[in-house]
């Protein structure tokens, strides 16, 4: 049963989620068609790596924080939510910003030993304004190292000076880029984008749905997780906070986001996966665990397929 399967964590586990995440990803690239040439092909396989990594990185910081039980619900959950973005998965640039803002948050998630908090905040920052060089928006989850820095050490002033000093560095790195390649500084105006509040291009059916989807499953996945926070461990209820907040900033970004396609909603797949899994890991009828686990893999071939 499914249910026994996921409620594991081996190397099959990580094996069946990465090639079901690696179908999802093939169907959507062949929904908009495909060139069998050299670049395309490369960009395929980048995708897919930046695509699936996460993943992983996803698992660890669950593990590594005990956040939730010992099993691989909380990357199936992963792997559904991005399924059902498939205008996110064939846009790249959206998966780079992802890939490096997990790194970032992985990076705020060890301050919490209390360790090099300087470097890890550096980090953080670094990772975060890397990734608004591909998404500019994610730029806000910087937001999420300056609660970090409230909950973990606060009364340092400077830790609450260095994610600013890790996103200029990020900004005269790019300018040494653009400098040896192009002759030119970089333009502040084309890093920048501007904020759009319309959502007409939500109405199309198929966006329409995964957004649909998308919200339900915040809305019973979040009301679930707030009931059960006061019965959580007090030394893990800060990462949990902070999770909440990489949720939020999610989806304020999703908002004023001007590409409005849904893939800009892929951010929220992170925090939401771990939320989701609370809902899961409850004690309930074994067969109804088993039809929503079935329900939520096959969700994402009727939105890719359909």
């Amino acid at each position: 049963m499914l249910t026994s399967f996921f409620s594991k964590s081996k190397p099959i586990n990580y094996i069946v989620v990465g090639l079901y995440m690696l179908t999802l990803y093939a169907i959507a690239h062949y929904r908009i068609g495909f060139e069998l040439e050299t670049l395309p092909i490369l960009l395929f396989i980048v995708g897919a790596v930046l695509y699936i990594a996460p993943m992983l990185i996803l698992h660890f910081i669950v593990q590594r924080n005990d956040l939730t039980n010992k099993g691989t619900y909380t990357i199936l959950l992963y792997a559904f939510l991005t399924g059902i973005l498939p205008e996110a998965l064939t846009n790249i640039s959206i998966l780079l910003a992802n890939f490096l803002v997990m790194l970032g948050f992985q990076n705020v998630l060890h301050l919490r030993n209390g360790k090099q908090i300087k470097a890890k905040v550096f980090n953080a920052s670094m990772y975060i304004g890397l990734a608004s060089l591909s998404f500019f928006w994610s730029i806000g989850f910087v937001v999420v190292a300056y609660i970090a820095i409230s909950y973990f050490e606060p009364k340092n002033y400077r830790n609450w000076i260095i994610p600013m000093i890790g996103l200029v560095m990020v900004y005269l790195f790019a300018n040494c880029f653009t400098l040896l390649l192009y002759d030119s500084f970089f333009s502040f105006q084309g890093y920048s984008d501007p904020i759009s509040f319309s959502f007409e291009s939500y109405l199309a059916k198929d966006q329409l749905f995964s957004a649909g989807v998308l919200s339900i499953c915040m809305l019973f996945f979040l009301t679930i997780y707030l009931l059960k926070f006061s019965r959580k461990p007090a030394n893990t209820k800060p990462i949990l906070r902070l999770i909440i907040a990489y949720l939020i900033i999610a989806i304020a970004i999703a908002v004023i986001s001007s590409q409005n396609n849904t893939s800009e909603l892929f951010f929220a797949a992170t925090p939401l996966a771990i939320i989701g899994a609370t809902y899961l890991e409850m004690q309930y009828h074994k067969f109804a665990k088993e039809i929503n686990i079935w329900v939520f893999i096959l969700i994402p071939f009727t939105v890719l397929l359909f």
